[in-house]
């Protein structure tokens, strides 16, 4: 099994909601043996979490969902950004047990909109909240 690498609270509570979901999909990472160099919760406008692993780097935001890329620059309140960035798929809140199992065979495509993170009214916080007591 792989350490455990999990994202550190974020000062930001709005932000810092998503870390249940991010450290449930961090571990699934390890209990599959997938290497993870470093996690961090970035800046919402939307919010997402950057995975990085080795020379690729996994983004997931609430608009988007994952998406898989080289690793070009981005750091713990700086947004990420990627090179050749594809999709992963498994929708906004893929199954957190499944997205390691992702990396092997990404949907493949680029980045789109899955929702509207200004939509506050569309269920999306009680799910994001489901998933991390997984």
């Amino acid at each position: 099994m792989a350490a455990v690498i999990r994202p550190l609270p974020h000062h930001d509570p709005f932000v810092d909601v998503t870390r249940g979901y991010i450290t449930a999909v961090a571990d699934g990472f390890a209990d599959r043996g997938v290497r993870l160099a470093d996690v961090w919760l970035d800046p919402s406008g939307p919010r997402d979490a950057t995975f990085v692993l080795g020379l690729k780097a996994l983004v997931w935001n609430e608009s988007d969902g994952f998406v898989l890329g080289e690793f070009v620059s981005g750091e713990p309140g700086v947004r990420t950004v990627l090179r050749d960035p594809v999709r992963l798929g498994g929708g906004v809140l893929a199954d957190p047990r499944e997205v390691a199992e992702r990396l092997a065979a990404p949907a493949g495509g680029a980045p789109r909109r899955l929702r509207s993170f200004a939509d506050g009214h569309d269920g999306f916080e009680d799910a994001l909240a489901r998933c991390g007591r997984r």
